[in-house]
């Protein structure tokens, strides 16, 4: 029997990053190995296929399909919530769909911390999420399992200091491409603070630039989702290394029932 788990998390780069850490745990992407066909869809998410063009007719939005990983047992979608909008959007889809109130095994939030403290951060999700499953927790990599249901929500880049993604991603390209973190560093150094305040760097653009140079030497011409997808941000490699990464797949594991 399968079981279905939903995992909301913020944007593209989420999106892309958790799935790669769902493969490292042996999990199958269902864009490559079926190549992401809609007949080959499993039903329980086929409330999750965008229509096009939006109810509002927009033509050039981009349009939220999750990204769905499987194995035999279990199946995953990872739901890209549009940054600040993930938890309406989520709130949304279980609203207008009963049975994923009712027939998830797991329900998790991965957001970020990228303009407030983590209880900040967490207290929307909460107030919203607990109608739908009252164990939903209210601490930052926490997993309750009292229900049919496990909840948990995560908060990057580790749960306790603000930031976003990218100072993990950072992390793993200190230890999976040392010397072009550093030359990327030495370019970045380059700029000087009144450029930065004119080009109106925000915090933890520092990080994104940094990673944005990387990309562009891995993978030119493409996007950071692109490299997180083929290079190795998330490997054997930096996953035994990286502390702050070690520590979200395995709470991404036990919130799956994944055994490691």
């Amino acid at each position: 029997m399968v079981e279905y788990a939903f995992i909301g998390v913020e944007g593209n780069h989420d999106q892309a990053f958790i799935g790669k850490v769902l493969k490292l745990l042996g999990l199958h992407d269902f864009r490559e190995q079926q190549r992401g066909l809609r007949e080959n869809l499993d039903p329980f998410w086929s409330k999750l296929v965008p229509s096009y063009p939006t109810k509002k007719g927009e033509l050039y939005k981009r349009l939220p399909m999750p990204s769905i990983l499987y194995n035999r047992n279990l199946s995953v979608a990872i739901y890209g919530g549009e940054g600040s909008n993930l938890k309406t959007k989520v709130d949304a889809i279980l609203s207008n769909e009963r049975t994923y109130q009712t027939d998830l095994s797991s329900f998790v939030i991965i957001a970020d911390a990228d303009k407030q403290g983590i209880n900040e951060v967490i207290k929307p999700y909460v107030d919203c999420f607990r109608q739908y499953f009252p164990n939903f927790p209210e601490q930052a990599g926490e997993i309750k399992k009292r229900d049919q249901t496990y909840t948990g929500i995560y908060v990057l880049p580790n749960n306790s200091s603000q930031g976003t993604l990218d100072q993990l991603l950072c992390q793993c390209g200190e230890v999976a491409y040392s010397e072009f973190i550093s030359r990327g560093k030495a370019y970045l150094e380059t700029f000087t603070e009144d450029e930065r305040k004119e080009m109106k760097w925000k915090p933890f653009d520092y990080e994104k630039a940094l990673i944005a140079t990387v990309v562009s030497v891995l993978k030119p011409g493409k996007t950071n989702t692109a490299s997180i997808n083929d290079n190795k941000w998330v490997s054997d490699q930096t996953k035994e290394v990286v502390h702050d990464l070690k520590q979200l797949i395995e709470f991404l594991a036990d919130a799956l029932k994944i055994e490691i």
